[in-house]
Formats: structure tokens, sequence, C-alpha cells
């Protein structure tokens, strides 16, 4: 008589690094699966970079490493298949994150250092929403390439997934990863993304409207003074009116405004947006 399969529980196990020393077996120079899994932590927790990746200029977050399959494939003297095979069964596992890139892959692995331990007792609490404002302000101002902050903000996001032990289930572009369902009816993944979203949105918003800085602004100086006489409750009015014309998508439908009212307010669109965008580089430029 067969015995009932026990249905399996994830039980998660915490051990110090020279555990995994301990466990490595030396068989001749191909480097077994701990080994390997050794050699992604000593270059995680030591910030490498493959030496043909060094001028790319990515910036690593705590617990990543920047590396070639095919460096990994003659470090470990395995097939480059083999490597890709072990990278996906350790990213299942909930043991790394992948960042991949044209032809290297930014690996972080998911320890639990001193610093998390803080985070997840509470006695150090990130946010993630301010992270990723400082970090969109740089593309904001074009600091950084639109390729950069999105490495930046996935390692931001993944990092605060990894901090609430959470599990990304996105699925990867280049390969066919098995999704939890589970995951996505996470609250706090949901939440997560839903802060990521919000500021990489309003950081689209910001960037194209920085782009009117230059504009001329008169146009609109001018109806200030000409048209309303120097009335502040009718300028607020009329800019709150652009503002909506502007943003409403179904603006066409808008019955605040006959078609004369709008067709005029459009023509004050580009002197309008340009005050906006002076008024926010100044805010760049006092913060910075």
């Amino acid at each position: 008589m067969k015995m009932k399969t026990k249905q399996k529980i994830a039980v998660p196990i915490l051990a110090d690094r020279e555990v995994f020393d301990y466990l490595k077996e030396k068989v001749g120079e191909r480097k077994t699966k701990t080994e390997a899994f050794c050699d992604l932590l000593d270059k995680s927790l030591a910030g490498f970079v493959s030496p043909f990746l060094r001028n790319k200029g990515y910036e690593l977050q705590p617990n990543q490493c920047h590396v070639t399959v095919s460096d990994l494939s003659s470090e470990w003297h395995w097939h480059r298949a083999t490597v890709r095979s072990f990278l996906d069964v350790m990213e299942e596992f909930g043991l790394l994150n992948r960042i991949r890139l044209s032809k290297s892959v930014i690996i972080t692995m998911t320890v639990q250092t001193s610093q998390s331990t803080e985070s997840c007792n509470g006695q150090k609490k990130l946010n993630l929403a301010e992270q990723l404002r400082e970090a969109l302000s740089d593309w904001i101002i074009g600091k950084v390439s639109l390729d950069e902050i999105g490495i930046k903000c996935e390692q931001l996001v993944r990092r605060a997934m990894d901090e609430a032990g959470i599990c990304d289930s996105c699925p990867s572009p280049d390969s066919i990863t098995r999704i939890n369902p589970a995951a996505d009816d996470d609250e706090r993944a949901v939440k997560i993304r839903m802060v990521a979203l919000e500021c990489i949105t309003f950081a689209a918003i910001q960037r194209a409207l920085r782009k009117s800085r230059f504009d001329d602004s008169a146009e609109f100086m001018d109806y200030f003074r000409l048209e309303l006489y120097g009335d502040w409750t009718g300028l607020i009015a009329t800019s709150k009116g652009i503002a909506g014309l502007i943003l409403d998508v179904d603006r066409d439908e808008n019955s605040d405004y006959d078609e004369d009212d709008r067709e005029f307010l459009k023509t004050l669109f580009k002197p309008f947006l340009a005050f906006a965008a002076k008024a926010q580089e100044a805010t760049y430029q006092i913060g910075g």
C-alpha cells in the first residue's frame, strides 16, 4: 500500500555563509552546484563586475553582481545552457533575481544581511517612494538615460519585494516563466507596484513638462494684465480650466466651456506650460 504524498510546505532555512563553504566539495575543475551558488554569493557580496563590463557605468545595489553567462560558463566549466538553466532554477527558488541586459545580467542574491534584518524588525524602514522619486529626478532633468533609470527602478522595486519576502511574479520576455497565481494576489506586491507606477507616471509628466521651460510665456502674462486686468481669482480660475483641458482625456466633451472658449484657452496652452515648467525647474534648482 502506497503512502499518501504529504503536501509540500515551504520551510525557510537561515544559514550563515560558512555553512555553504563547509558543504562545498571540490571535484576536479568543474564546479558543483553548491560551489556555483557560493561563487554567486561571493560575487554579489563583493559587488563584483566582470572586467568586460566595468566601463558600462551601471550602479550596483547591495548584494548585486554584474556578469555575463559566458564568464560564468568559463569559470565554472559549464556549458552556457547549463548556466542559464541553473540561474532559472535558483530564481524559481527565490534565491536570486535577475535583470537581463542585452549582453549581460545583473544578479541580486536574496540574502539577509544585518541591514535587511533591521528593516524587517522595523528599526529602519526604507521608503520606496522617496527612493524612486530621488532616482527619477535625475531622469527628469536628463542626468541619466532611459535604460539607466529603468534598471534603477527595477532594482529598487526588486529590493522592496525581497525585503517584504515577496517573489515578483512578472514573466520574463525571453523565457517561459512559471507564474505563481497566489503571488499576483499578494496585497503587498500590489502595493509596491502601485507606489512604483505612481512615481514613474508622475515623473513622466514632469519630464514632458520640462521641455516647455524655454518657451515664451509672455502671452499668458499679457492675458493676465490686459484681459483679466490683474484679477488673481480670474487667473486661478483660468489656470484651473487650462490644466483641466490639458489633462482631461475627454476634454472635447468638457461641459465647463463651450467650443469658442475651449479654442481660446488652447491658444494659452503653450505659455501656460512654459510658466509651469519654469516653476518646476526652480524647485529642482532649490532642491539640488
